[in-house]
């Protein structure tokens, strides 16, 4: 999006269309520190994959693209730590088994300490600036066809500013905000065949922002909250060696509470009579693709999706074809079309 700004655009789409998911849960902000950093710590990520044309059909409810990191699942056989110190953060990852072969975990953590320099400065001493994360996950093996992940994320911004400068409302002594993020996921894998393979996942993600001033006499605080809970269940079916069809559906419940303002003093009468309204909203979701391969050459991905959403009892129904088409004219060399 640009220096000093967050976000990112895909084929002319807004920073907010772009589906970012931390195993299988939805990130809301995606950046520290106002677009510096990421908000995924390398040292705790097994893959990503960005899909910026037509997307599979057990994607939805975003319109420009999909971003979707894989957490590690940890080390089975020994313990290691790794880490790294530089001049703007540092960090540190453990990992091993909790029962060789059977069950294993990772635990990830990064910090910024821009506030230390901070408080070597007369000018800044007061002021806070930073952020830090992390990440844990835990695999376990059931059984030689299930197997079980535990994961999370948890992330902090924190921003604070003291000055004395003359605004409307009296001398400014203080400015701030506080960004928080958040997911959980529990997923189940189960191989129910040879042919059939499941994924059942349970997720909950959050996002908030605190923005804050203090006044003489006076103080303001803006804040912004979203929650969800869901669930979804993703099948791949092995047709033939030809044939693969994916199927599934999907639920969350969002809760959001915008622009909840509070206040001390005498700032407007206006201000202090504002109320938290939350919004609430529900989307669910069922999708069917199928992969064929029509010769050796030629390859066809068609499916639907049916979406809907039910926001303030007010509901919401879409119907999402995809359709694409790959040819192969060399091993590294092909042209592909899509519709969505």
């Amino acid at each position: 999006a640009g220096e000093g700004n967050s976000g990112f655009f895909v084929r002319g789409g807004g920073a907010d269309q772009n589906l970012i998911l931390l195993d299988e849960a939805p990130v809301y902000n995606a950046t520290h520190l106002l677009g510096f950093f990421s908000t995924f710590n390398s040292d705790a990520i097994k893959d990503a994959t960005i899909i910026k044309g037509n997307s599979g059909s057990q994607y939805g409810g975003r319109l420009s693209s999909v971003l979707d990191v894989k957490m590690k699942e940890g080390n089975n056989q020994d313990y290691t730590v790794n880490g790294g110190l530089g001049l703007i953060s540092s960090k540190v990852s453990i990992e091993g088994p909790l029962q060789k072969n059977k069950s294993s975990f990772i635990l990830s953590g990064r910090r910024t300490y821009a506030d230390v320099f901070l408080k070597a400065t007369e000018k800044f001493k007061d002021n806070i600036l930073y952020f830090y994360d992390l990440n844990a996950k835990i695999n376990y093996k059931i059984n030689s066809k299930t197997r079980l992940y535990l994961s999370t994320y948890y992330g902090n911004d924190i921003l604070n500013i003291s000055q004395d400068q003359k605004e409307q409302y009296g001398t400014l002594s203080g400015f701030g905000f506080n960004l928080l993020n958040s997911t959980a996921t529990v997923r189940l894998n189960r191989e129910h065949s040879s042919k059939l393979f499941a994924n059942y996942a349970l997720i909950t993600t959050g996002f908030s922002y605190d923005v804050s001033g203090q006044f003489t006499g006076n103080s303001i605080l803006v804040r912004s909250t979203i929650r969800d809970w869901g669930g979804k269940a993703d099948y791949n079916y092995y047709l033939s060696n030809k044939h693969f069809l994916k199927f599934g559906f999907s639920a969350i419940a969002h809760v959001f509470t915008p622009n909840f303002i509070s206040t001390t003093g005498e700032i407007t009468e206006f201000i202090k009579s504002r109320k938290p309204i939350p919004i609430y909203m529900t989307e669910c979701a069922a999708y069917l693709s199928d992969q064929y391969k029509l010769s050796k050459r030629w390859m066809i991905n068609y499916g639907v999706r049916a979406s809907g959403a039910l926001v303030q009892d007010t509901p919401y129904i879409g119907v999402e074809p995809r359709l694409s088409l790959a040819y192969q004219m060399k091993a590294n060399f092909s042209i592909k079309t899509s519709y969505s």
